[in-house]
């Protein structure tokens, strides 16, 4: 009887974080789009990048499937001319991804980063990063001027991965003395994977 009551438990909790990941709470900057991710850690307006749209698909993401991720915006003019940048200034930025997760017994992971030049990059056969500039040509770097694309594809598999509510968080940065951050989004979702304690 217990053991039901805990899968039944679990299955609510799961079902709970789903419903709470399509609303953010009051106060919290959406990011707009079709996703359920937020401006953060770093304040939507202390951001030089200015998104116009981040979609995502699936969402919520689903663990052994593909899913895709496009971001479109640009560099404001004021903000370029603040900063004297210029395409060559963006060949330093870095993007870091941080995850952390919470499992159903409440249990926490320490969070784990990776970052990489935000570049055009494939990073396995199963992950690519592709920028666009305003013109839909494939770039190597974040162009300074005009509308700018972001696209990536990437899975995340069932079998390295455990249950729980996961947070990514994404933060690119210009690469300057200064580590201007350039934009920086969360998203939290419940993850199902087939990896047990």
């Amino acid at each position: 009887m217990k053991a039901i009551l805990l899968q039944l438990l679990l299955h609510c909790a799961g079902a709970l974080a789903v419903v709470t990941q399509q609303k953010p709470l009051v106060g919290v900057d959406e990011v707009p789009g079709h996703n359920n991710a937020t401006y953060g850690p770093v304040p939507k307006n202390d951001q030089l990048f200015a998104v116009e749209f981040l979609e995502i698909a699936p969402t919520p993401i689903i663990a052994d499937r593909v899913f895709f991720v496009y971001l479109r915006g640009f560099l404001p003019e004021s903000k370029k001319k603040e900063l004297g940048l210029v395409d060559e200034s963006l060949a330093d930025a870095t993007l870091t991804v941080c995850t952390s997760v919470v499992y159903p017994n409440g249990r926490r992971e320490e969070p784990t980063s990776v970052a990489a030049r935000l570049k055009t990059t494939a990073f396995a056969d199963t992950a690519h990063l592709v920028i666009r500039n305003d013109r839909g040509d494939q770039v190597d770097y974040l162009p300074s001027s005009g509308q700018s694309d972001l696209l990536l594809d990437f899975q995340l598999p069932k079998v390295f991965l455990q249950s729980g509510m996961w947070t990514f968080s994404v933060d690119a940065r210009l690469g300057d003395q200064n580590n201007t951050c350039l934009f920086a989004v969360e998203i939290t979702q419940w993850l199902h994977g087939s990896l047990q304690e």
